[in-house]
């Protein structure tokens, strides 16, 4: 750190110990404040020096917020007046008087901001009903949330908002006129409770709920219409069907002994022999999507096909009201190499 840096840190520590005292409750800065503090008065002091004096009223306003001190007001309040804000440093003025009523460098520029300023603006006093800070005409009042703060404001009409946690805040405008001043006191919203999510209530579209026994109706059945098992029954026999004309027509066209007789000493090269490949190939093909088919229809009768047709009934309504209904599920056989279907009454 420079030397600059920490005749900056030095002065600010000094200016603490009246902050304690003269603010009741107040907390020490934490060093990332010092920290934070130091390098804003740096920078507000070589603003200050370039004649930058709204920037360096903005560094020393910051150095003040993170470790308040006599030594950063007090350059505040003389670069808002430099700037031509009187409102603001006689605003900054007000506080820092209430600050460090004893410190002698604020002694000799408040009163003559704060005799300037009665004349020419107007003097407004805001109570809350619990710490908030405040905002005029969107700016910032500088300073930690009070209950009370005094500052001063360019007559005319204007609005004044009052802040607290969780976004709570009121507003209220008011009309001043130079010279004159004026109270507004601010009480915090109550907190909205959060909303209740709406119970949900069944309609008359709504499924009805599964019962925790057999007694009752169950939610509707799940599972695939038997159509589908069928279609795939279906589609097992045709494909099959064409599998057994495709092996029938390898062996009979051009058949074993016609290809040993007319490719005699030509080998695999014979035309009549690759063709019977190809049939042979063919009927390989056939095989494969034939069974697979079959397995698939296998395994969505089983496994995934509704064969009730709709959910079970309470038992007061079944009996001899209901008609008796022939029932069809499906079963496979491995050794039979198809796919059969049972029926009951």
């Amino acid at each position: 750190m420079t030397a600059v840096r920490w005749g900056s840190v030095l002065l600010l520590c000094l200016s603490w110990g009246s902050v304690v005292q003269a603010q009741e409750g107040s907390n020490d800065p934490t060093p990332a404040q010092v920290r934070t503090a130091a390098e804003a008065f740096d920078k507000g002091r070589e603003a200050y020096k370039a004649e930058d004096y709204i920037e360096a009223a903005e560094q020393f306003e910051k150095a003040d917020n993170n470790a308040a001190s006599s030594a950063a007001i007090e350059l505040a309040i003389r670069a808002r007046d430099k700037a031509g804000e009187l409102d603001r440093a006689a605003s900054l003025a007000a506080l820092a008087l209430k600050r460090h009523p004893d410190d002698p460098n604020l002694q000799r520029i408040v009163p003559d901001i704060l005799n300037r300023a009665s004349q020419q603006l107007f003097e407004l006093t805001a109570a809350c009903d619990s710490p908030c800070d405040l905002t005029v005409g969107g700016k910032i009042v500088h300073g930690r949330a009070a209950t009370e703060r005094l500052f001063f404001v360019a007559p005319g009409k204007l609005t004044v908002r009052a802040g607290w946690p969780d976004n709570r805040n009121e507003s209220k405008q008011i009309e001043g006129e130079a010279g004159g001043h004026g109270e507004l006191s601010f009480v915090a919203p109550p907190v909205a409770a959060p909303v209740a999510a709406p119970p949900i209530e069944a309609t008359s579209s709504s499924p009805p709920l599964a019962p925790t026994n057999d007694s009752g109706v169950t939610t509707q059945a799940k599972g695939w219409s038997p159509v589908v098992f069928w279609v795939g029954v279906g589609a097992t026999a045709v494909v099959s069907g064409v599998t057994i004309w495709s092996g029938v027509d390898t062996i009979s066209n051009p058949g074993t002994e016609r290809v040993e007789r007319e490719c005699k000493g030509q080998g695999e090269s014979c035309p009549l022999y690759q063709e019977g490949r190809k049939k042979q190939l063919r009927t390989n093909v056939l095989l494969g999507v034939s069974g697979g088919v079959g397995v698939a229809t296998i395994l969505i009768g089983a496994f995934a096909t509704n064969w009730s047709g709709g959910g079970k009934t309470s038992a007061s309504s079944a009996g001899a009201d209901r008609p008796q209904t022939f029932s069809v599920s499906p079963w496979a056989s491995i050794e039979g190499g198809g796919l059969q279907a049972l029926g009951r009454f």
